[in-house]
């Protein structure tokens, strides 16, 4: 659970910490439960279908709204607007986020989307990348599968095929973790999902 620098999130119930929901789930087993199933299928459709952008912070919240917009309508796709953690460690503070997602994506568009490397190289690049975007953590919520769904579909464009189910969910978790600061976790799992 992600803890909000102040004692209220305007993300959740009064004096509680479940985030505010369309079917108004009050339950967070419940919550984790629903927000797991509306999102799991959205991100098949993905697969077969993915959403159109220019890999650049548009694109990312795009896919984020189009996965969370039946759990979390108030900030599905939207720059979360209160600074967050997890555990002792703090993501981006919230007037970062714009700043350093233009310089994270201005880097990535330089590098041509990592089009044209070999596979070992696309892999490293990708988990640099995966890094910033993870201590950015724009988002209030769901910000790991909109990652993901982010690469997989930018691995597309490069002539790669990302497969996340190919290594076990706690691996590629903790590897985005600690991809923050150390990446070759990140890349040795990427480089097995392809």
């Amino acid at each position: 659970m992600y803890r909000k620098a102040s004692n209220q999130s305007k993300y959740c119930y009064p004096g509680t910490e479940i985030l505010i929901n369309k079917p108004d789930i009050r339950d967070q087993h419940k919550l984790t439960a629903y927000e797991s199933i509306v999102s799991t299928r959205r991100n098949a459709l993905l697969v077969t279908q993915p959403l159109p952008g220019s890999f650049d912070f548009a694109h990312l919240r795009v896919i984020h709204h189009y996965l969370f917009q039946d759990v979390y309508p108030l900030f599905a796709g939207k720059i979360r607007e209160e600074d967050i953690s997890k555990g002792n460690f703090n993501f981006a503070y919230t007037q970062h986020i714009l700043p350093q997602s233009k310089e994270i994506f201005s880097k990535l568009k330089d590098e041509n989307h990592l089009i044209g490397l070999d596979v070992e190289i696309f892999s490293l690049k990708a988990a640099l990348f995966m890094g910033d975007l993870n201590h950015l953590h724009p988002f209030r919520e769901g910000n790991g599968r909109a990652q993901r769904e982010f690469l997989r579909c930018l691995a597309l464009n490069t002539g790669f095929k990302l497969d996340w189910s190919l290594v076990n969910k706690d691996e590629i978790l903790l590897a985005f973790i600690k991809s923050v600061r150390d990446e070759q976790p990140l890349a040795d799992v990427i480089r097995r999902c392809i």
